[in-house]
């Protein structure tokens, strides 16, 4: 009997998806664990890292599996090459400076966001993300834009799919709460989170759309809440849709 043929574009979709649990772990992971997290075979895992491991995109050590190298330098290529952070950059350095908090660039991949630029202004954070941390899309302002500004987005199918969400400060968001907090951002256009992600974080993001209405990224600007006590009747969302609105504008049309 024939053995039939693997499909090469499967394996593909699975190597990435090994090496996407490898990124959010953020530590070692054995390869029972690796296999249980992406419901792959144990076999199959193990021949998915290796190749990863050879090509740099994975490195073993006596604990598991990480992330490799090679992940690295791809981030880095993406970083010096994507026209979005390039074109971004001067305007992230104008709203911090203007606005003395931290202004912060996010791309979406797939269910998550991932800081890929960020200045900081006068007033230093608390707690600074570093460049390449994924996080979800909800909650969180930078987030929710991506979910709330995209027309496409099903937002009550997209609310059943995230409740009950627990915020930092001990919140508990069901359905009907996030739905309204969706369509609240779709419909100004921006998003304010105080207290969602991260304790003692206020943040307002607005997304970033180019002449085609594709969403590029979302710009956000985020500072202490005790400091930030009336986001909402502030400039600051204002601001961020502006300079959101200014990086889109400058982004070259995809072809």
């Amino acid at each position: 009997m024939t053995k039939p043929q693997q499909n090469p574009m499967r394996s593909v979709h699975r190597a990435f998806q090994v090496l996407s649990e490898l990124e959010l772990a953020q530590r070692p992971l054995r390869l029972t664990d690796l296999a249980q997290r992406t419901g792959l075979h144990i076999a199959t895992t193990q021949r998915l890292v290796n190749v990863l491991t050879e090509h740099g995109y994975a490195s073993r050590h006596s604990n598991g599996y990480t992330a490799g190298p090679a992940a690295l330098s791809t981030a880095h290529a993406f970083a010096m090459t994507s026209p979005v952070r390039l074109i971004a950059r001067p305007i992230l350095e104008e709203l911090a400076n203007a606005t003395g908090l931290t202004a912060s660039l996010y791309v979406r991949v797939q269910n998550s966001r991932v800081l890929i630029d960020r200045v900081e202004g006068g007033r230093r954070p608390q707690y600074s993300l570093p460049i390449g941390e994924r996080l979800p899309l909800y909650p969180g302002a930078a987030g929710k834009v991506f979910l709330a500004c995209d027309p496409e987005t099903d937002l009550d199918a997209t609310a059943a799919d995230l409740a009950p969400v627990t915020l930092a400060d001990g919140t508990v968001l069901e359905h009907s709460a996030v739905l309204a907090d969706l369509q609240d951002v779709r419909t100004r256009g921006f998003a304010i989170s105080v207290n969602e992600r991260q304790f003692d974080t206020t943040a307002t993001a607005a997304p970033i759309v180019d002449s085609a209405g594709r969403i590029l990224g979302s710009l956000g600007l985020s500072g202490a809440t005790a400091e930030l006590r009336d986001v909402e009747s502030s400039a600051l969302p204002s601001d961020v849709r502006r300079a959101a609105q200014a990086i889109g504008s400058r982004v070259p049309p995809a072809n």
